[in-house]
């Protein structure tokens, strides 16, 4: 018996894990991350595995896998969805066996024999009802549910990256009006200066010129100043720091315009959202775990079996238990409790699925709403700019026939110079009303990115 015990406490202890200490490291952790770069090989390595089109300036879908790449919103969430698979390995474990040893010396024994008894015994438990095959269904279904957060993770990543982006660009555009117009603003103040001088104006006209131009310089400073606060929400955005922005082309051609949005299929893809969208299908695996959890607490009414065979080695007596079981009774209670709140657990379920569902109708609804109405502002302010170039251009016309001056010819540059700016708000205003549109509906209004926002792809090791 020596060499068994050995043997099987030798094999026992080789198949145990072994901890492994992993310390975090603050000033490592924050170097490795000011180190990121969107030019780092492994971050190529994967853009070029996304099978997206090659594009040398990094556009919204580019800078989108550089965040699936970086941000860690995802990280997390891929971090849980291994922590659900891991689950499942402990819902499959099956209760391992007790054996007992109780060796009994006898100091008063009167007849000549080995004074010991020596008594050992097995206990075996063993599951009824299928409870094993539930647990490992609740669990696989937490799994999935947590595969599929993955992709919405991923979906509300793009969507912030979008805004961040847009909101990169109208600074951009709104510094470079600005600065259009405070030289135009200065030209103009010039040459009423000059005509004050003259004795052909009061002082008042310039001095109101002159707080235009001051009013229009301050907002220069302010637009410079979100400017560089944008960039720093856009590096947040894509879970870089601001430094790996320097010297990257972004490419902003997809927000200069709109898309037709009396085109796009809203209600087909509503249709598709409103059962294929991750968090519906996440919210449907959450269910289907509650399911089979309520199903584990009614299997729980039946009693697991307990069998303990047995050996006595007394006095030189061989004794042997066989079939020994112990079962508990179920006398007090039929595992009422559990099985209750497990039936209250599965409808609130189903009442937070249901609301989902109608969140994200009303979301949708919504987005596409303020789209359209955003459509005939843009169209508006896009005839303003019309009639302010054809303006311009009859000024200039005059101008060169010597029937208008200079001033005339920048007042009206400056008159189309804000009407362009003003078109850029509405234009901005329509770009997040697609955003939300895009977002609530969680499918790419450019296929581009379909593969690379799969959960498959979403789910595979990055490199």
């Amino acid at each position: 018996m020596h060499p068994l015990i050995r043997l099987t406490l030798l094999a026992m202890l080789s198949s145990c894990a072994h901890y492994q200490e992993r310390p975090l490291n603050a000033s490592a952790s924050a170097t490795r991350i000011e180190a990121r770069s969107l030019n780092n090989s492994e971050l190529q390595q994967f853009i070029d595995s996304s099978n997206s089109p090659k594009n040398r300036a990094w556009n919204l879908d580019k800078l989108t896998l550089a965040a699936l790449f970086y941000h860690p919103d995802l990280a997390l969430a891929r971090a849980q969805a291994d922590s659900a698979d891991a689950s499942i390995v402990t819902a499959g474990l099956r209760p391992n066996p007790n054996f007992t040893l109780t060796p009994t010396w006898i100091s008063n024994l009167a007849a000549p024999a080995i004074p010991w008894i020596i008594a050992s015994s097995l206990s075996i438990p063993i599951e009824t009802a299928g409870k094993r095959g539930y647990r490992i269904d609740k669990s696989q279904h937490l799994t999935d549910a947590a595969s599929l957060r993955i992709a919405d993770a991923a979906w509300l990543v793009r969507g912030r990256l979008r805004l961040a982006m847009l909101d990169v660009y109208a600074a951009q555009e709104s510094v470079r009006f600005l600065q259009q117009q405070c030289d135009l603003e200065q030209a103009i103040n010039q040459y009423l200066q000059q005509r004050q001088a003259a004795g052909e104006l009061a002082e008042t006209d310039v001095l109101t010129a002159q707080l235009g131009l001051q009013q229009t310089q301050l907002n220069l400073i302010a637009a410079q100043k979100k400017l560089a606060n944008t960039q720093t929400l856009l590096a947040t955005a894509i879970g870089v720091p601001v430094a790996a922005l320097t010297g990257i082309e972004l490419d902003f051609s997809e927000f200069t315009h709109l898309p037709d949005f009396n085109a796009i299929p809203t209600a087909q893809l509503q249709t598709i959202a409103l059962r294929q969208r991750p968090d519906v299908l996440a919210s449907l695996a959450d269910y289907a775990a509650v399911q089979s959890a309520l199903q584990l607490e009614i299997a729980n009414q039946y009693p697991n079996i307990q069998v303990n065979p047995g050996y006595t080695w007394d006095i030189g007596s061989h004794y042997w238990v066989l079939g020994a079981n112990a079962l508990q009774l179920p006398i007090f209670h039929q595992n009422q409790g559990p099985i209750a709140e497990s039936e209250a657990k599965r409808q609130e379920a189903s009442v937070r699925f249901e609301a989902l569902q109608l969140r994200i109708l009303g979301e949708i609804d919504h987005a596409h709403a303020s789209a359209l109405a955003m459509s005939a502002r843009w169209q508006a302010a896009g005839a303003t700019v019309q009639n302010r170039q054809a303006n311009l251009r009859l000024v200039r016309d005059l101008a060169k026939a010597g029937e208008l001056d200079a001033h005339a010819v920048a007042v009206a540059e400056l008159e189309q110079s804000v009407a362009e700016r003003a078109r850029l708000d509405v234009l901005v205003e329509s770009q997040q009303s697609l955003a939300m549109l895009e977002a609530s509906l969680r499918q790419p209004l450019t296929p581009t990115l379909t593969n690379a926002m799969s959960i498959p792809a979403l789910r595979k090791p990055l490199p």
